[in-house]
C-alpha cells in the first residue's frame, strides 16, 4: 500500500522507499526509513500535501511523493 492512501489519524510502518535519488536522500534526511513508524497528522483538501510524523519530525510533503512510499500495517 502506498503512504498517499492512508487516511488522516491513520499510522503504518515504513516497508521501501522508492523514487529519484535527490528524492530518496531528502526523505532518508527526514529519517524515513523502512521499518519506521509513519503517522498522518493531516491531509489538505483537494489532494494537497499530507502532514506527517515520523518518529519525533514532523513535516509535509506532497502526495506524488508519498506515493514513492510503500507502507503495511494501517492501524487507526
Amino acid at each position: 500500500m502506498k503512504l498517499s492512501c492512508l487516511r488522516c489519524g491513520q499510522s503504518a510502518s515504513i516497508t521501501c522507499v522508492e523514487g529519484d535519488a535527490c528524492l530518496v536522500r531528502r526523505l532518508h534526511a527526514l529519517g524515513v526509513h523502512p521499518g519506521r513508524p509513519v503517522n498522518v497528522v493531516r491531509r489538505a483538501a483537494f489532494n494537497g500535501p499530507l502532514h506527517l510524523r515520523v518518529g519525533s519530525t514532523e513535516f509535509f510533503l506532497r502526495t506524488r511523493e508519498a506515493d514513492a512510499i510503500s507502507v503495511q500495517g494501517c492501524t487507526a
